[in-house]
């Protein structure tokens, strides 16, 4: 059985009480849009030929001051993400003055441009953990899904230098049409390596990419994804409690988003945003838009490194306490069911009041593409005793 990952109880209890507090506790700074990939799916990604035609990238002084600002207003816990963070040649500066500052540091990274020089910086001030996206089993799958045909060798070495130098390495997989055949593999290299591995079928449409996408992104039908969700669950939890669980009570929610910040707060069940964006959570995008979260558009968002994080977090605390979701969702059956958040709300329908139909749908199939899949695990174990004989 692969591990699955839960949050310590010190680490839940600080988030809760900085919610209720209206503290920032938890940010993401999101260091460029520029990857060395082009996933089929990805919600910001751009060529640096597009992010330079924008604007320039902030300057490592620039993101230390914002972390020195934002630990003064509450700031514990900064996620470093991008793009691909390790592009940026000032990596290894931002991360030794924002580490200096106490902040308890993690990285997202697709690991393919992690090499021995890069580890060795990184072991100096080593962040407490990279978030490493595998998004297959194969070169192959790379190639097909990322445009990277060696993006799976890449990615398993800087793995294995992570490791090797002691540092902690925790699996994220983004399930799309180009790689639902290596979900098994991907559950296995997880289980051999004793790494912790979140998983997820449902891809967020990429407004912040493109305005337009408004509930569309290059993905699984609805049905799909919720099959594909019940696999994820088969194979993070075991075949066997699996089915065990499909025995005892038929089917269950569909999996949580695999961020942390994302992870629900008790109470508030009803019209209000449940999750922590706005209400301890933040993230800066790489042209200084602090929101609520990285999934939400916010063109209309003043510059964080012109007003502040103080006024900027106020201002996404005000958006985040002003949401409303969809009536129709909070006397739906399946809402504890489905977990629709706010920023699903918002890029699936295109505004906060709109049913989210994709996820919706999802979420109505769950219960049928869970007993789907159970049906095939028996039929496969059958087979397998009948082969046996």
């Amino acid at each position: 059985m692969t591990i699955i990952p839960v949050e310590a109880p010190i680490t839940e209890y600080l988030h809760t009480k900085a919610a209720h507090l209206r503290i920032p506790l938890n940010g993401t700074f999101e260091l460029t849009p520029v990857c060395n990939m082009n996933c089929k799916m990805c919600y910001v990604r751009m060529s640096a030929k597009e992010q330079a035609a924008i604007r320039p990238l902030r300057t490592a002084a620039e993101w230390i001051g914002l972390g020195r600002e934002a630990r003064e207003q509450g700031l514990l816990y900064l996620l470093l993400t991008g793009g691909e963070p390790f592009l940026r040649p000032d990596l290894g500066e931002i991360l030794e003055g924002l580490h200096r500052l106490g902040l308890i540091i993690t990285i997202n990274s697709n690991a393919t441009l992690i090499g021995r020089e890069t580890v060795r910086w990184l072991k100096e001030t080593p962040p407490v953990r990279v978030n490493v996206t595998l998004y297959g089993a194969s070169n192959g799958t790379y190639a097909r899904l990322c445009g990277n045909p060696d993006g799976f060798d890449q990615a398993v070495e800087g793995i294995r230098l992570l490791r090797e130098a002691g540092i902690e390495v925790k699996l994220n997989c983004s399930v799309t049409p180009w790689n639902k055949e290596d979900l098994p593999a991907i559950f296995r290299f997880a289980e051999e390596q004793r790494l912790i591995v979140q998983a997820t079928s449902y891809m967020f449409p990429p407004l912040r990419r493109d305005a337009t996408q408004v509930g569309r992104n290059r993905r699984f039908s609805p049905e799909e994804a919720a099959y594909y969700a019940a696999k994820i669950e088969a194979l993070a939890n075991g075949e066997e409690a699996y089915l065990e669980h499909m025995r005892s009570r038929g089917t269950g929610a569909l999996p949580g988003d695999s961020a942390e910040d994302c992870m629900r707060l008790a109470g508030g069940e009803g019209d209000g945003m449940r999750c922590r964006a706005g209400k301890c959570s933040f993230w800066v995008t790489w042209d200084g838009r602090l929101l609520p979260c990285g999934m939400m558009p916010g063109d209309t968002v003043p510059d964080v490194f012109a007003v502040g994080v103080e006024k900027a977090w106020h201002q996404a605390v005000a958006a985040a306490d002003a949401v409303r979701l969809p009536a129709a969702c909070r006397a739906c059956a399946l809402a504890d069911q489905c977990k629709a958040c706010a920023a699903m709300v918002l890029t699936e329908s295109g505004d906060y009041r709109t049913v989210p139909e994709y996820r919706c749908r999802m979420a109505h199939a769950y219960g049928a593409e869970s007993r789907r899949l159970e049906r095939e695990l028996l039929d496969k174990r059958q087979a397998e005793s009948t082969h046996e004989k």
